[in-house]
């Protein structure tokens, strides 16, 4: 009989202790084969390949739970202020991962049993490793199960095309493209809603599925296709759910194919609100797709993201992956790039950029609660070098915080979380014999830190040097007065800075040499550093939404921002401050060095829609998106924004039930933005 998700969730909590056990492997098994045998299973009409289960999310909470305890650690190690105050953050992530696609495909569920089998026997004499395969053994054999009762389950509801292909995964590998279409879902079902262990990305679809769709007939694979986007987006994931197509092989040729179209095609005219598309462009990829992305963006289907197969390439590398793992990368969440057999902790720790120069000017202390989270000094400063010292003093030291504060939760997976499904993908984690998180069994163990609010702390630092040291408008202790009281009595003042001072994002060289110099002074402190899984930190260049609750804890800022406004959004400038177009945007952003941020470095270029229309609009946005690539960018995403569009939206919510806009990361409909969100998405779309 079928358990209620209440019901499940509660032998889930029961059974969470390790206990006297080495992890918690054994009992996370045990909680996903009860899962497995017990839950709700239904057929949806419009589902195509798989069914539905009513257990999302129960092991993931689990692993919360699990981890709570060890916020007494950061008290303990007096990082707690720094983490209230946003400052610095850092945890663990079990929440952006992938699979080896290219196992999960050729294999199947039971092609990855038939494999554990072989590694079990291999493993003879090592009661650990064994203690491993059998575990995983138990879960995958509970998996098929699983497989025949939706099986009997899509029988019942006329299902045929479900339940024969899943009835032949059973026992087999997939042999045709439907076969392996199904397979993905398969696979994102176990791992992400069983498991807990979120999948962050499907793989390179074009690449994965090629040699099953040329042997199918090309009508028939387009329908599959756009059956297979529309049930992707059915699952609803938190923050959408990426596939990509393109990128190049290991010797550099570019690996655009047919199915690479088709997939786009069917992309933008699925209209889905809960996908997302990465498109891995090289020297070499064929002019006519990044045109037809570009249609579907001025079209609305803007949860399109454009990487630079180079640079990414190229950071990968330059962190120490090998060339043949850095040239079969995967993109999980947003951006984030990890090399072939790395599990991406994406998401691990957040540094405040802006909060490391408001305790440079005020001694070590949060202007906001007094207290002091940053080192202590007397911010006298006699001139401009001195501060711009204190305040890298000041950022290195948030940068450690960050770090420490990771290592203090990363050392415990053994105690919140396992991955029996995901680690059966990782040839790394069959040949050690051990769980991705219990045992650190991927080849590439890293971590990452988040640096947000560059554009922000960059033009407050310009400000600064001009408004103090160069027309000396006012001394260093009064304009620190001043961002304490938050422009109290000088909002004149204020918005002459905001308004009229130079700005990053306009191609002035000494601003955007400020820039570089914070990302190479944050790459120094973070890339390459030991973590304590036996990897290495990567350093990303990315805010998400996170720049809304940093900036709420972040005191006004020399650059005429008021306390608890946002910060600046990833690399790009400050909303309003690139007066000088999307071209100079893009040119200040790359004096950045991109090989620098592994984790990702994303630029956001919104355009009025009358900028982009007809055949000169969709020319100027290749002509950008070619210059940014050229001179080393990293990846961009587009807003095409119509500022009546908006406002109309913002007032008849009811006639635009569709309306979609670039978020950051991931795209939302704009009837669920707060009013706050939605008139900043107006201010934006003014050129």
């Amino acid at each position: 009989m079928p358990l209620a998700r209440k019901e499940l969730l509660d032998y889930a909590e029961r059974h969470s202790s390790k206990k006297d056990a080495c992890d918690v492997l054994e009992a996370d098994c045990k909680i996903i084969i009860y899962l497995l045998d017990n839950c709700k299973i239904t057929v949806p009409e419009n589902n195509r390949f798989f069914v539905n289960v009513n257990c999302k999310g129960i092991l993931n909470q689990i692993a919360w739970k699990r981890a709570v305890i060890y916020d007494e650690e950061l008290k303990k190690n007096k990082l707690s202020d720094g983490c209230n105050a946003l400052a610095f953050t850092g945890t663990f992530d079990i929440s952006h991962t992938t699979a080896e696609w290219e196992r999960v495909i050729s294999l199947g569920v039971y092609g990855i049993r038939t494999e554990l089998k072989k590694y079990y026997e291999r493993y003879a004499t090592d009661d650990k490793k064994r203690r491993f395969f059998n575990n995983t053994i138990k879960v995958y054999d509970a998996a098929l199960k699983f497989m025949k009762r939706c099986a009997e389950a899509a029988l019942q509801n006329g299902k045929t095309e479900m339940a024969n292909a899943l009835l032949y995964l059973c026992k087999n590998s997939p042999s045709s493209f439907y076969e392996a279409l199904q397979t993905t879902i398969v696979y994102y079902v176990l791992q992400h809603m069983f498991e807990g262990t979120y999948l962050r990305t499907l793989g390179r679809l074009d690449k994965l599925y090629f040699p099953y769709y040329k042997n199918e007939n090309i009508d028939k694979s387009k329908r599959l296709i756009m059956d297979f986007i529309k049930e992707i987006d059915r699952l609803e994931a938190p923050s959408n759910i990426p596939f990509a197509i393109g990128g190049t092989d290991i010797n550099g040729n570019d690996l655009i194919n047919e199915l690479s179209y088709l997939f786009l095609d069917a992309y933008k005219f699925a209209h889905t609100n809960n996908t997302k598309l990465h498109i891995l462009c090289s020297d070499n990829t064929p002019s006519d797709i990044i045109e037809s992305a570009f249609n579907g963006i001025r079209s609305g289907n803007n949860s399109i993201v454009f990487l630079s197969d180079k640079k990414v390439i190229d950071s990968l590398k330059k962190l120490g992956i090998e060339h043949s793992d850095a040239t079969n990368y995967h993109v999980v969440g947003c951006y984030e790039c990890g090399g072939y057999n790395e599990l991406t902790c994406s998401c691990n720790a957040r540094v405040n950029i802006t909060k490391a120069l408001e305790l440079a000017l005020n001694g070590g202390k949060d202007m906001l609660t007094s207290k002091t989270i940053g080192l202590e000094t007397d911010s006298n400063f006699n001139n401009f070098n001195d501060l711009y010292a204190e305040f890298e003093r000041q950022l290195v030291y948030l940068c450690n915080c960050a770090m420490k504060c990771t290592d203090l939760f990363e050392k415990h997976y053994n105690s919140i979380h396992s991955a029996p499904i995901l680690s059966a993908t990782y040839t790394s984690s069959l040949e050690k014999g051990g769980d991705l998180y219990c045992d650190n069994s991927a080849k590439y163990c890293n971590s990452s830190v988040n640096a947000l609010g560059l554009a922000t702390a960059v033009d407050s630092l310009a400000a600064i040097k001009k408004a103090v040291f160069e027309d000396k408008l006012m001394t260093i202790k009064e304009l620190t007065e001043i961002l304490k009281s938050n422009w109290t009595d000088k909002e004149p003042m204020r918005l002459f800075i905001k308004n009229r001072y130079p700005k990053f994002g306009n191609g002035n060289k000494t601003i955007d040499h400020m820039a570089k110099s914070i990302v190479d002074k944050l790459s120094e402190t973070i890339n390459g550093k030991p973590n304590v899984k036996g990897g290495k930190y990567r350093l990303g260049l990315f805010s998400i939404d996170w720049r809304w609750d940093f900036g709420e804890k972040t005191a006004a800022s020399a650059d005429g921002r008021l306390s608890g406004e946002p910060l600046s959004q990833n690399t790009s400038a400050s909303f309003g401050a690139d007066k000088m177009g999307a071209t100079a945007h893009l040119m200040s952003l790359n004096t950045i060095d991109t090989v620098n941020t592994p984790n990702g470095a994303i630029v956001d270029i919104d355009l009025p829609l009358s900028a982009v229309q007809g055949k000169n609009g969709l020319k100027s946005l290749v002509s950008t998106l070619k210059t940014y690539f050229e001179f080393g960018g990293f990846a961009v995403h587009y807003n095409v924004l119509d500022t009546e569009i908006l406002k109309d939206a913002k007032r008849n919510p009811e006639k635009y039930p569709n309306l979609q806009v670039r978020l950051c990361g991931w795209n939302v409909l704009f009837s669920s933005l707060s009013d706050k969100e939605k008139e900043e998405f107006i201010a934006r779309s003014f050129k």
